[in-house]
This record gives C-alpha cells, sequence and structure tokens, in this order.
C-alpha cells in the first residue's frame, strides 16, 4: 500500500487525484447568484432530482440544510414524480454530464406542472433545457467521473438555496469544512504511509467481506454514499441500512454471518439515547453473528463537517480497496452497459 509506482499503475486513470481535489472546492469562494424565480412565500416545497453521484449530492445537502428549509424537501430518483409537484414546487435537477435520462424525463414534467426551476451540472442537454425554459443553469467544473463531482455538486445546490431565499449563507460553514477536509486529506492521500494513515488501515480491515453499513438517518447521505462508492471504485456490492429502525428488523438476521462485516457510520454528536441505539444494536450483531462491527466516527466542527469528513475519508478508502484487489477504480463498464441497454 506504500509502493506509489504500483498504486499508480493500478490506478492509471489517476482517480487519486480526483479524490485529493475534493477538499478544493469548498475552499474556493463562490459568486452570489440573482435568481429569477417565484417569491419565497410561493414554493411550498423543494425537490431535489438526480441519479447516481448527482443524487448523493442531493442527500448531503439535504442531510446538511434540511433542518434551515423553510418547507418540505425530498431527493427524487425516478422519472415519474409525486403528486404534490406543482406550481409551488422548486424543482432542482441535478446531472453532471446533463444527460441523465430520468432526470431530463422529470425536468420536463416539472416543467409541464408549472414548477419553478434550476438546472446544476457540467452541460448537456440539461443545460439546453434550461435556456429554453429560461431557467437559472448552475455550470460546475469538469470532473474526472460524475461521482468525482460531489463537492462541486453540494456547493451549487447550496448557492442555488440561498440565491432561493430559502436558506441563509452557507459561506462561512463551508470555509470550515474545506479546511478540516484538507487535514484529513493530508492524514489520507496516497503518499501517507499506511502506519499513519487511517484510510489504508481500514481498507485492510475490509478485503475479503461483504460490507453491510449502517448509520443515523441524518448520516444517510454519508452511509449511502459509501455503499456507492465501494461498488464504482471498488467493484464491490454492499448494502446499508439506517438505525434504529434496523433494530426493529434487520438485526434478527445477523445470526453467524461469517464473511458479513458490519460498519457503523457514527456521527461526532451524538444525543445519549443515540449512543444508546447504536450500542445496543452493535453489541446485539456483534454477538449474534461472533463478528467485530467496526466504528467509523471523523471529528466535525459544525453540520457540514461532520458529513463530509466521513465522506472524504471513506472515499479514500473505497480506493485503496480496489488496489488491495488489483482493479482500476475508475472505469464503470456495466453502468455504461446498462445506460445503453
Amino acid at each position: 500500500m506504500d509502493d506509489l509506482k504500483v498504486l499508480a499503475k493500478i490506478d492509471s486513470s489517476n482517480m487519486v487525484s480526483a479524490i485529493d481535489r475534493f477538499p478544493d472546492v469548498f475552499l474556493r469562494s463562490r459568486d452570489e447568484r440573482e435568481i429569477a424565480l417565484k417569491t419565497r412565500s410561493s414554493i411550498q416545497s423543494v425537490v431535489l432530482m438526480g441519479m447516481g453521484g448527482s443524487a448523493s449530492a442531493a442527500d448531503v445537502v439535504l442531510d446538511w440544510l434540511k433542518e434551515a428549509l423553510p418547507v418540505p424537501a425530498l431527493v427524487h430518483r425516478e422519472p415519474g414524480l409525486p403528486a404534490f409537484v406543482n406550481a409551488g414546487t422548486l424543482f432542482i435537477a441535478m446531472s453532471y454530464s446533463g444527460e441523465t435520462s430520468e432526470t431530463l424525463v422529470a425536468f420536463q414534467a416539472a416543467k409541464n406542472r408549472g414548477s419553478a426551476l434550476i438546472g446544476i451540472g457540467h452541460g448537456g442537454s440539461l443545460a439546453s433545457l434550461c435556456n429554453r425554459f429560461k431557467a437559472p443553469f448552475f455550470q460546475v467544473e469538469a470532473s474526472l467521473a460524475p461521482r468525482a463531482a460531489l463537492g462541486q455538486l453540494v456547493v451549487a445546490a447550496a448557492v442555488a438555496l440561498e440565491s432561493a431565499n430559502l436558506v441563509r449563507s452557507t459561506t462561512r460553514e463551508r470555509s470550515i469544512a474545506a479546511r478540516e477536509l484538507v487535514r484529513i486529506r493530508r492524514r489520507c492521500r496516497v503518499e501517507t504511509p499506511r502506519v499513519n494513515n487511517p484510510a489504508k488501515s481500514l481498507a485492510e480491515k475490509l478485503v475479503g467481506h461483504l460490507l453491510v453499513i449502517y448509520s443515523l438517518q441524518r448520516m444517510s447521505s454519508v452511509a449511502r454514499r459509501f455503499k456507492n462508492q465501494l461498488a464504482e471504485n471498488s467493484k464491490l456490492p454492499a448494502k446499508y441500512d439506517l438505525l434504529p429502525e434496523a433494530g426493529h428488523n434487520e438485526v434478527e438476521g445477523w445470526h453467524r454471518r461469517n464473511n458479513m462485516l458490519p460498519v457503523i457510520i457514527r456521527d461526532a454528536q451524538e444525543t445519549a439515547f443515540e449512543r444508546s441505539i447504536v450500542r445496543a444494536f452493535r453489541s446485539t450483531i456483534g454477538s449474534a453473528s461472533r463478528s467485530d462491527p467496526l466504528d467509523v466516527r471523523v471529528a466535525g466542527r459544525g453540520r457540514l463537517s461532520r458529513l463530509l469528513s466521513p465522506i472524504l475519508l471513506l472515499d479514500y478508502v473505497s480506493l485503496y480497496l480496489a488496489m488491495l484487489r488489483r482493479i482500476d477504480p475508475t472505469p464503470t463498464d456495466l453502468i455504461n452497459e446498462y445506460k445503453k441497454r
């Protein structure tokens, strides 16, 4: 794990550099935009539409800002729209490529229902539709792959919500998160030896296991992102579920599961009741399966930091797990085949 020449040969498309750049977008200031939308009082709901990495960014935004939003909001992941989407809905379509078919279909449907529209992406058909509909389009910079554009998409969505006067400025919290992400990058980058690198050490513990990831509801964006990164980078299936719900059903499935390894993503700030939930679940499945569940907890100042810090750590873990398996993390051949079909 410390032979840089071997690692560079495996990671031939240099995904590690894309992960290294993750903190940078939060270091840069972004111009605040005035966008032509209906008045805030006319917005009764918010829908963030996306698939894949774009939807992961939407998950992070809602886990971060949902409590600050004055209206109900959700992340939507299919072309058909819920019945409540109407002229009182702010519909934010997020597609890095601008060509995601499900997102484009839903965007057109939201337009037909009179919703206020915003597009976020690098360009493509979504940018063209925004131009045709006279809707604001927030363009993000190019990345190696959509999953590597998470930071740009998170910032763009936050700025879009600010511009719609739905949340206050997030500039300060983004700046705090950026400084903490830089510290994590220093500890986890490929040049840092395994003995001092928590991402390399954790990746070694995960080799040969089917990973089952758990988190509290408010950390669900982190759990789902890690599950997706294990699939796209490490080429490994995994699953995730949420607490406390999993303690009322899935806990019963942990009888002697020899090859399954639980990974519990913790919030750096938990209430006493939440800690009791996690401890009870952890000890129950640990004793039943004779496994030693792994806790992942990364300190962070502020809500955004407590989401992004474990995301960056676990992005590195997914990369190093791919390298341990001698697999180039960048190509996504099966995703491309699915889209063609």
